[in-house]
């Protein structure tokens, strides 16, 4: 009897789980991006020429109505202390006016690894009327040892946010 009543219990319990999981909803996913394709650029450093590769994108969370600029950054033929300097200027921009920016400075990380990725984020902005959002950036870079000053290099923004 005993063992029929567990199995009573058991049979009962498990004819609940499919209740129990329908009753809590699958977490919709809310963020939506819009991103330009790779950018690269080789610059003439010493060994090998270090390239980068940068992808600029726009996110928008459709649950808060927050914004925000991402980049992604990866790279090859790094290492070595090759650079004085490599920032990356992003911005959140609405009709190429910007809403918010942060500036990630990725020198230490291009001189002591020889490839790799690396991620850039604005801030989340809140109370941004949709359209027009997009995302943008420059590298302000400076090769060591070659003679020459501080290189900019304006990225393409991505295209426009649809929300």
């Amino acid at each position: 009897m005993k063992s029929r009543l567990l199995s009573t219990a058991t049979i009962g319990a498990l004819a609940l789980v499919p209740v129990i999981g329908l009753a809590t909803p699958a977490a919709a996913v809310s963020h939506v991006y819009e991103c330009t394709t790779g950018q690269e650029k080789e610059f003439a450093t010493s060994g090998w020429n270090t390239v980068v590769n940068i992808r600029v994108c726009a996110e928008g969370d459709d649950a808060t109505g927050a914004i925000r600029a991402t980049a992604s950054m990866s790279w090859k033929n790094g290492g070595g202390n090759k650079f004085n300097n490599f920032d990356l200027h992003l911005r959140t921009e609405k009709y190429d006016v910007t809403v918010k920016g942060a500036v990630c400075d990725f020198t230490s990380r291009l001189n002591s690894v020889e490839a790799g990725v690396v991620q850039c984020q604005v801030p989340w902005t809140h109370g941004v009327t949709p359209g027009g959002i997009t995302g943008d950036a420059t590298v302000f870079s400076d090769v060591k040892d070659d003679g020459a000053a501080e290189a900019q290099w304006d990225l393409g923004g991505s295209p426009v946010l649809v929300q």
